[in-house]
């Protein structure tokens, strides 16, 4: 299986050599860095194995916000760490906030990341990126979205970026025995990216490339496969490809237990990285736990139905490379309770 995943890479490489492509390692995720659920692969172009969709959805597909009916905030931080074979410590941070809004005729989204890694095995150096989304139902099953985002990078030269992103997503329903099916399309970064900053790409004997790279295309599929009242299972595999010069794999396996406390696994397979040895399978992890509270004697919070609310809060971890590590934690809070009741229709007549 290896060799024919080999060969089809090379023949793929023959046949694209115009485009050489060689970003700095982990230069693909530059804002899947920052939070617990990035991480874990929760955040895939599907909405994860168990559905779930909040301000920074935008970073993988800009259409997954489309449903959401309440004003929704999120922040994260991870602590990046690397001690090399000479025992060189370095550290590094990502971290993350975003805010969701829904309007009538469409939902709102801002992101804002901040990524710091300037390890030798993953020299992503320093850069800031910002990105707005607006998504919209198009039918109860299908949602479209449209993104913008730009960034500024500097560490071993300076360069901005700034691109725009299109998403999809296809609510299924029920397949056989599995709930909640989805499948997903997203295609990311047309425009100018990273490109004139010196980086350590994946080989590094040569010129890194733009990263992350222009046109990346996104496939997903996800579905629950257990749903009880006391556990629910889920799985999630998405495709990447950066502009037909790489294949990355994305599997995500979520086990929610009461709709509270939900564990996160992710694994990634990267094939340009595999090629240049710069692979780590240990898969990532990550544990949420979602709550509700009350806010009293704020009527301004009354008033916007707020006074309840639902946040969740998590951890996570991931060996990014041989060398990297990363130690993560976010929150996520809903403003207001998801509305679950079907609307009540009066029929009366003349009398």
């Amino acid at each position: 299986m290896k060799k024919i995943l080999l060969t089809i890479f090379a023949a793929a490489v023959f046949m694209t050599s115009a485009y050489s492509y060689n970003p700095p390692a982990g230069g693909e995720d530059l804002n899947l860095l920052a939070s617990p659920a990035n991480l874990s692969g929760a955040n895939s172009v599907t909405g994860g194995a168990l559905f779930n969709a909040g301000a920074d959805s935008i970073v993988v597909n800009p259409a997954l916000t489309a449903s959401e009916q309440r004003v929704n905030l999120t922040a994260g931080y991870t602590f990046l760490y690397s001690a090399d074979k000479d025992n060189e410590k370095q550290v590094g941070s990502s971290f993350q906030t975003g805010i969701l809004i829904p309007f009538k005729l469409y939902i709102f989204s801002g992101y804002i990341n901040g990524t710091f890694a300037p390890f030798g095995e993953m020299h992503l150096g320093n850069q800031m990126n910002f990105k707005a989304g607006l998504s919209k139902e198009i039918s109860d099953k299908l949602s479209v979205g449209l993104g913008a985002g730009g960034g500024f990078a500097w560490t071993y030269g300076k360069d901005w970026s700034l691109y725009a992103d299109l998403g999809a997503l296809y609510k299924y329903g029920s397949l056989g025995f599995i709930d909640d099916f989805r499948i997903a399309a997203s295609v990311l970064n047309l425009g100018k990216m990273y490109n004139d900053v010196e980086r350590v790409g994946i080989d590094y004997t040569a010129v890194n490339t733009p990263y992350p790279t222009l046109a990346t295309l996104k496939l997903g599929a996800a579905g629950t496969f257990l749903n009880t009242d006391i556990a629910k299972i889920g799985l999630g595999l998405d495709f990447t490809v950066p502009c037909f010069q790489n294949f990355i794999a994305d599997l995500n396996a979520q086990v929610a237990f009461k709709d509270a406390f939900y564990i996160s696994i992710g694994e990634k397979f990267n094939l340009a990285e595999v090629i240049q040895k710069k692979y780590n399978f240990i898969p990532s992890v990550a544990f949420l736990f979602k709550f509700s509270f009350d806010v009293k004697n704020n009527q301004y919070l009354e008033d916007n139905g707020w006074s309840q609310s639902e946040m969740t809060v998590s951890a996570g971890y991931k060996n990014l490379y041989k060398t990297v590590h990363a130690i993560s934690g976010g929150v996520d809070i809903d403003l207001g309770m998801a509305d679950e009741e079907a609307p009540k229709i009066t029929v009366w007549d003349n009398e």
